[in-house]
């Protein structure tokens, strides 16, 4: 029971950290950098993308609990572990690339080697629980998605 609370409690910890972070350097650069991008159309209005990384971290949150909690061979617990953190500090990175430092370019670098990261991460997930990989899908495919407007932006604004 007491190790069960320590994984819970680690995993609220390292996203919820992640996500006070991100939040940070994205208000930094909110007003004055992002707001005058061309964007493309099919970008999302800017309050949408605060319920939707809610609902990413928590799903995050949950599969990290479930993998922490899994009982597979200590090697391939260390990888998803290793590739988890490694994806909630490029997530970081990104943010801070994007937003604080307004590098488009340096951070379509971060945000496509965080979308090699995140599937290595699901693939490991998905060999130790169908559940926590599943849980992760949604935010693969986010950050796709993201890839792509910070890809579009480059070109609509060089």
């Amino acid at each position: 029971m007491r190790y069960k609370f320590f994984n819970v409690v680690y995993s609220f910890l390292l996203v919820f950290i992640t996500a006070l972070v991100a939040k940070f350097f994205t208000s930094q650069g909110m007003d004055a950098f992002y707001e005058s991008l061309d964007i493309p159309k099919t970008t999302p209005e800017n309050h949408y993308f605060s319920y939707a990384w809610r609902c990413l971290y928590f799903l995050l949150f949950i599969s990290f609990v479930i993998i922490l909690e899994s009982k597979k061979d200590k090697e391939q617990l260390l990888d998803a572990k290793l590739l988890f953190v490694c994806q909630l500090f490029m997530q970081i990175l990104w943010t801070f690339s994007f937003f604080y430092m307004e590098q488009l370019i340096a951070s379509a670098f971060v945000i496509v080697l965080l979308d090699v990261v995140v599937a290595l991460m699901m693939h490991t997930f998905f060999f130790i629980n169908k559940w926590a990989f599943a849980l992760t899908i949604p935010y693969f495919l986010w950050i796709l998605f993201a890839s792509y407007l910070n890809i579009a932006i480059i070109f609509m604004n060089f």
